[in-house]
């Protein structure tokens, strides 16, 4: 048996829309929080951030809604939290079984097979169905694999559910192509793969602001902006540096080239360690942490409505 080489794998990876992971992450510009914890997830980069007063504490990969049941973009808050949760099948999925000739299930209860994993953190009105949760498949982590919901590896679920509380904002956003910048001034840009077909930014707008934010007269070479844009590898790529590589990178700052007026998000040590490789139906019967006590009565499964519905 001969090994695969590693360029084939990537490829394979890329055809598959499975963003690739590099041990330095990309930081979206999103304005957050100066004070407490926000939480930011951005779509097409399958990652999700954590800050804290202002400064970028933890970040773990993710998977997210389909390009048919994607996972809308808005701004929310945490509404609740429940641990060991029971997952009631709404019945589009359970048609979703039957045609694909599965088991028709209509209630998964706590345990390894259930597809919410160990915790499930909602965000937003318990009518739109949107959640955080763990996951029985930890190879879906990361992509573009769920119904809408946002999945993490059930020991990243676990730690998130440890670090946010009822109240803490989130923010879904789309950003497909990442300006950042390093210690030593020089201009980074990562692109990801439009899988919602909501890019706009062009080749020239993102020359205008790297130039606007680069520091010591450095040079933007515009053909490195035209290449990650067709390959949209999710690499930071170094758009001033001799080199593309740009050498040893230890960690980037998120640049406010989508909102000029805004500072930028403080860089922190979190983003330099190794990192992994419609709405729908459901209920949460577990008990319900950091939420109004209305949250925390189970609803039966006859009785689940869209009310108590969420994705996964």
């Amino acid at each position: 048996m001969y090994p695969v080489p590693y360029r084939i794998v990537c490829a394979a990876l890329l055809c598959l829309g499975v963003p690739r992971v590099w041990a330095v992450t990309a930081v979206p510009d999103h304005a957050v929080s100066p004070r407490g914890v926000h939480v930011v997830i951005n779509l097409p980069q399958t990652r999700l951030f954590v800050y804290d007063d202002g400064q970028l504490v933890k970040s773990y990969p993710v998977a997210v809604g389909k390009a048919l049941t994607q996972t809308p973009v808005g701004e929310y808050d945490v509404t609740g939290i429940s641990r060991n949760p029971a997952w009631h099948v709404p019945r589009s999925i359970q048609q979703e079984m039957a045609r694909s000739g599965k088991i028709v299930q209509t209630v998964v209860p706590p345990g390894p097979q259930n597809p919410l994993g160990k915790v499930f953190i909602r965000f937003g009105e318990p009518g739109l169905g949107l959640g955080m949760h763990g996951t029985n498949a930890p190879g879906s982590v990361p992509g573009f694999r769920s119904h809408g919901c946002v999945r993490l590896h059930n020991e990243d679920a676990l730690d998130l559910a440890s670090r946010v509380h009822y109240g803490v904002p989130v923010s879904v956003i789309y950003q497909s192509v990442l300006l950042n910048r390093d210690a030593r001034g020089e201009v980074w840009m990562t692109a990801f793969v439009d899988r919602y077909g909501k890019t706009t930014a062009s080749a020239a707008q993102i020359r205008t602001a790297a130039e606007k934010w680069g520091s010591g007269g450095r040079e933007i070479r515009p053909q490195r902006i035209i290449e990650a844009l067709q390959a949209r590898t999710g690499k930071p790529v170094c758009l001033s540096c001799r080199d593309s590589s740009g050498g040893q990178l230890a960690e980037l700052q998120s640049l406010p080239w989508l909102q000029p007026d805004m500072p930028a998000a403080a860089p922190s040590a979190a983003v330099t360690e190794p990192l992994s490789l419609p709405p729908v139906a459901a209920s949460v019967t577990a008990p319900v942490e950091n939420g109004p006590p209305s949250f925390a009565a189970p609803v039966p499964a006859e009785a689940a409505s869209p009310a108590a519905e969420h994705l996964f």
